[in-house]
């Protein structure tokens, strides 16, 4: 605080200053002869009165001034104070500019993405430079389906074990709220209990900043931040993490948006299982690779029996549901590793077994003829049953084109069928 004006004398020596050299030169007057013994006494009666006077006088203006001046001064400690935040804001602007900086550049790398694994990969990534003195860096995704979140993704600096693999009380409150979080020390925040957080109890996180992955009420995850060390993240640094998470999550949307466009193409509506088209394209590729590398794979085609017949008694709408629950049990059982089932016309279906001999493609087919066998569709208090005929060709035995290989795999579909249906056929 810096005073605006400082009396030199207080107003009582002004005063006495006064009263007094009045006083002196009387003396000396009466002293010398110049004025009589009444005449000092009236003159001092006199400047007694302006005394009295002048000190009222002079302490009613000192008074005013003081209040004006106390007002003015109280104004400049304002405008001080009021220039120390600018000052401190100026301090640290060129950091904030860095950090934005930092951040566009960010969201223009991760805009170049449209594949969803490859966008939180890099998401997490680039989090890692944004903020580094961060221990951990971990990215869940919520499932709308299950109602839970899922560790996907993390960046962990000397590989610690991350056990709460299905997020915490803290992201279950980052989620819930859609609100982002600053801790600066765990130890200190009593809205959360540490007993139960694994950050603090195995790893000994004190600073924590959790970002939900949003865009507007939908949820697409949580974005966590660690520091073993407290006070480590500030304002703009939960800012900074919100612009990330917000901006990521549409970059987000969009590549489940192109995934989505992308499996309308090539899989059917109805089943979730591939188009033809799709499958001839993997058939292709799949004897190219098995004539690389010397080995065999087989094919098998089924189709439902007696499929008008569902339709003509129970409508179109049970046929649907038989046909959803085959194509769940094909993709239940042929799996993901480089296998590939396919619908390729009304109640006919395809499925390809890579790098296998014909025992274990026919155990593989046989499994499925038997579960499709024992299922069931209920309509209207009625338990539905139906088979499948299968046919199965292989790979290079049966033919080393896509035509003739699925040319002897129909020509054993259609001998199961004759003999009997709910079969599967094969060569010997």
């Amino acid at each position: 605080m810096t005073p605006l004006l400082r009396i030199p004398l207080h107003k009582k020596y002004i005063s006495i200053i006064f009263f007094f050299t009045i006083f002196f030169l009387i003396i000396i007057f009466s002293l010398f002869g110049k004025l009589s013994i009444i005449s000092s006494i009236f003159f001092l009666i006199v400047e007694f009165i302006i005394f009295i006077y002048f000190d009222k006088k002079l302490n009613s203006v000192i008074q005013k001034y003081r209040v004006e001046i106390e007002n003015i001064q109280e104004e400049i400690n304002l405008i001080e104070e009021e220039l120390k935040k600018k000052n401190t804001t100026l301090k640290y602007l060129p950091e904030k500019a860095k950090r934005i900086l930092s951040a566009k550049n960010t969201i223009e790398r991760l805009i170049n993405f449209i594949d969803p694994e490859q966008l939180c990969e890099n998401i997490v990534k680039e989090t890692t430079q944004l903020f580094p003195n961060s221990e951990n860096i971990l990215l869940f995704l919520f499932s709308h389906d299950r109602d839970s979140l899922d560790l996907m993704y993390s960046f962990r600096k000397n590989n610690e074990i991350i056990r709460e693999k299905k997020g915490d009380i803290i992201d279950w409150w980052v989620l819930k709220n859609n609100q982002s979080l600053l801790i600066n020390d765990i130890t200190s925040d009593y809205r959360f209990d540490v007993n139960f957080l694994y950050a603090y109890r195995e790893r000994k996180m004190r600073s924590l900043l959790v970002s939900p992955f949003s865009i507007g009420s939908k949820l697409y995850g949580i974005l966590r931040v660690e520091s073993r060390k407290p006070n480590v993240f500030y304002l703009e640094d939960s800012r900074v993490l919100r612009i990330i998470c917000d901006l990521g999550a549409v970059i987000l949307e969009r590549a489940y948006l192109f995934r989505k466009i992308e499996e309308l193409a090539i899989k059917d509506s109805l089943t979730g299982l591939f188009l033809r088209n799709y499958f001839s394209e993997r058939f292709n590729e799949e004897i190219k690779r098995a004539s690389l590398k010397r080995t065999k794979f087989g094919i098998v085609i089924l189709d439902v029996d007696d499929f008008k017949s569902i339709n003509d008694t129970y409508g179109h709408t049970i046929g649907d549901l038989v046909l959803k629950k085959i194509s769940t049990i094909l993709q239940k059982n042929i799996g993901n590793s480089g296998n590939i089932a396919a619908r390729i016309g009304g109640e006919e279906f395809v499925f390809l077994i890579v790098e296998s001999d014909k025992r274990k493609v026919k155990s593989i087919a046989e499994k499925i003829r038997k579960e499709i066998a024992s299922s069931i569709v209920s309509f209207r208090r009625k338990n539905i049953h139906f088979t499948v005929s299968l046919g199965l060709a292989m790979y290079p035995k049966d033919g080393v084109d896509i035509q003739s290989i699925l040319n002897i795999a129909d020509k054993f579909l259609y001998q199961a069928k004759r003999e009997g249906k709910n079969k599967l056929c094969f060569s010997q």
